[in-house]
């Protein structure tokens, strides 16, 4: 098992030159998760999740926040606002296998395209790599054309199955991101 020391934060500037920090998902970030889970419409939460979700109750707040890290991997997108730290995206894989994982990634509305999703899926790429795996594997809902535009533009090379009114999408860890060599300047440190 690859992992990052818990205290890793890396620095990225969004679209709108603010930014952003991120960092792995910590056992305390509970009522950080429960406010990202407020900015959110019904349509992001319907695409995350798959299902309408009105509020997180504990046991999923748990679940998403105690990462198993033989298993998985999430990272926090974070911003300061007003000198108080907001979390404004989470991104997570869940391997199935030692070649496949699960992942999903959320970005509450206010902070859509801002290039915040990529940062995420840039870092959990890099993560699965370092891991070993060779596939990620997500189940979407074919009206989600935001998302199915977001892996085209990060190099989605894979299969895309329809299945029970679903698209089951494996993408190729190794083609991610090829097109480009990376995300707007990062001139600033690793802490």
């Amino acid at each position: 098992m690859i992992s990052e020391p818990k205290g890793t934060v890396f620095r990225r500037i969004a679209r709108n030159g603010v930014v952003i920090s991120l960092r792995p998902m910590r056992d305390e970030d509970g009522p950080q998760v429960v406010e990202l889970f407020r900015a959110l419409s019904h349509e992001s939460i319907y695409n995350r999740f798959l299902t309408p979700i009105v509020r997180l109750d504990a046991k999923q707040v748990r679940k998403l926040t105690h990462v198993d890290p033989g298993l998985e991997y999430a990272v926090a997108a974070w911003l300061s606002e007003a000198g108080c730290e907001r979390m404004v995206g989470v991104g997570r894989y869940h391997a199935m296998s030692t070649e496949v994982a699960e992942i999903g990634i959320v970005v509450g509305d206010p902070w859509h395209r801002l290039g915040i999703g990529k940062m995420l899926l840039r870092q959990l790429t890099e993560s699965a790599r370092a891991r070993g795996l060779l596939w990620f594997a997500s189940t979407i809902d074919p009206c989600n054309l935001r998302l199915l535009r977001f892996v085209e533009a990060c190099g989605f090379k894979g299969h895309l199955k329809y299945h029970d009114g679903l698209l089951h999408m494996r993408t190729s860890i190794a083609t991610l991101f090829l097109q480009d060599s990376q995300d707007p300047p990062l001139n600033l440190p690793k802490i």
